[in-house]
């Protein structure tokens, strides 16, 4: 700055005033604000869209308490069950973890889906990619043994379905050594099925049944959530006869509740389509034990006096492991 006589100030224009240091800053600290908003605003807006107070992504997992010890003695059988799974992206990497899973020197007897097998509509001319080429090692010396959900009735394709894989109509039964799995069809949860149910449970049998069927009784997820009709016509027939374990799909999800009478409830729909997410809080469910926003699948092997349940993600990590006894 120079100061020419008469005492004036001339400002020299390469040379920044304090006004101009100030304004400066001033657009600096404006723009970081704008920055900072825009990117929560950004964050805000995928929140939305994926569901308010939800948890989602390939990861999110969640489990309460100890695994308990194996009651029981020797593995009598074993299955793996999946669902959600046909034609979708980490089809192959969860079969791939089942083959693994078996080479580890698991007791693996069937496959066991809980529904939405084959997409968009069931369409018979991809029962080969869908049903027969991911798990065609698996399946040499193993059955395929599946309940039908919303997609595989869509074109109207279910009994052809069923009857590709060599299995009867709905409802069915099947048998392992020391278990007794019941499928039902949700996509119409009534009245006979029900009848079917009762006297089915209440005949001679193994200490351990689990009943499969596609739509989920209890779900916390937020695409779906839990499914009124099989609540009201199907589940006081699982607590009065304390079945061990249901099977649920529907949800791309992994989850697992514990209701007051000691019936296990997992919906297990990871086997290879997009995930979905799970909501924080829920409400009308039962205790909540775990659940994970992971492809998976769910492995059972059943003892003389306990059943274990172990979720395994693609990548063969554990996300949720409890042993039932009965």
């Amino acid at each position: 700055m120079i100061m020419p006589s008469g005492g004036r100030r001339r400002v020299n224009p390469s040379k920044p005033t304090g006004r101009d240091r100030h304004a400066r800053l001033l657009g600096m600290a404006l723009l970081l604000a704008m920055t900072v908003a825009l990117s929560a605003c950004a964050t805000t807006h995928r929140q939305a869209r994926r569901g308010a107070d939800s948890v989602a992504g390939d990861g999110a997992a969640w489990t309460s308490g100890a695994v308990p010890a194996q009651v029981g003695g020797p593995v009598l059988s074993g299955f793996v069950a999946f669902g959600d799974f046909g034609g979708g992206r980490a089809q192959y990497a969860v079969a791939g973890a089942i083959a693994r899973w078996v080479a580890a020197g698991h007791r693996v007897d069937a496959l066991v889906t809980t529904g939405d097998n084959v997409y968009d509509n069931g369409d018979p001319r991809r029962f080969r990619a869908q049903l027969d080429e991911p798990y065609r090692e698996l399946r040499r010396t193993r059955p395929l043994w599946v309940t039908l959900g919303n997609h595989d009735v869509k074109g109207g394709h279910g009994p052809e379905q069923l009857g590709y894989l060599g299995l009867p109509p709905l409802p069915y039964a099947k048998r392992l050594h020391g278990v007794e799995l019941l499928f039902l069809d949700a996509n119409q949860p009534d009245q006979r099925q029900g009848t079917w149910l009762d006297r089915q449970l209440g005949a001679p049998g193994p200490a351990f049944r689990v009943i499969v069927f596609h739509q989920p009784a209890y779900s916390c997820g937020a695409e779906h959530g839990s499914t009124r009709a099989v609540i009201r016509r199907w589940v006081p027939i699982l607590e009065r006869h304390r079945v061990a374990l249901v099977l649920n799909g529907h949800e791309h999800d992994y989850q697992r509740f514990t209701s007051a009478a000691g019936v296990t409830y997992v919906v297990t729909g990871g086997g290879g389509k997009r995930l979905y997410p799970i909501l924080r809080s829920c409400s009308g469910v039962p205790t909540r034990q775990a659940w994970a926003v992971r492809h998976h699948f769910v492995a059972v092997e059943v003892r003389r006096r306990s059943l274990s349940l172990t979720a395994v993600a693609e990548n063969g990590s554990v996300l949720d492991r409890v042993v039932l006894t009965r």
